[in-house]
């Protein structure tokens, strides 16, 4: 996970780092040299609270703990959850796996547009396409409570105010930085 480049890169270097030091990172390089077990139990993979909500999702389908609207991905051992839209994936099956049926082209997280949780459960579907949300309510209420915990540190968004200086035709061709550092200082 990204957040694990850090405290290994530091190891590395033959420093420190730990979740004393705030970090939510660890040390995984004798995971990768070594064939260790990770030390990583679970992985956030998202939570988007700007992305459109989903019509079908509410507070009340997550049990009062979480908006199943807002589009968020957690994992936890071998279950991974998916609240919100997930929008239109392009997953393409392997190669190998030709012999796919047909309609599992389609199905991309679309058998229900009524639907805003799912729950996978990775290790027996790595493929992601036996929901088990409806089966598995307490490892659903289990993950959300996550999702609330992790969102309870989240840093919110802000996007500077639009202005025209930053257009491409202004920087030679590209989107770019416009503002001096002074500029940035006074904001």
């Amino acid at each position: 996970h990204i957040t694990d480049w850090y405290p290994t890169l530091v190891g590395l270097a033959g420093g420190t780092a730990s979740a004393a030091d705030g970090l939510d990172g660890y040390d995984v390089w004798p995971t990768i040299s070594e064939g260790r077990a990770s030390p990583r139990t679970e992985i956030l993979h998202n939570i988007d609270p700007l992305y459109n909500h989903a019509r079908h999702g509410s507070l009340e389908a997550g049990f009062g703990i979480w908006n199943t609207a807002v589009q968020a991905a957690i994992r936890v051992g071998e279950w991974k959850l998916l609240t919100g839209d997930p929008g239109y994936g392009d997953w393409i099956p392997p190669q190998t796996l030709a012999a796919f049926p047909g309609s599992w082209w389609n199905l991309e997280r679309m058998a229900s547009a009524r639907q805003a949780v799912w729950l996978f459960n990775i290790s027996a579907d790595p493929y992601e396409r036996e929901d088990l949300a409806g089966q598995r309510p307490d490892v659903v209420r289990a993950l959300l409570t996550r999702l609330v915990d992790y969102n309870r540190t989240a840093i919110p968004v802000r996007y500077p105010a639009e202005t025209p200086r930053a257009h491409p035709d202004f920087n030679g061709g590209a989107w770019g930085p416009w503002a001096s550092d002074e500029e940035e200082e006074e904001e």
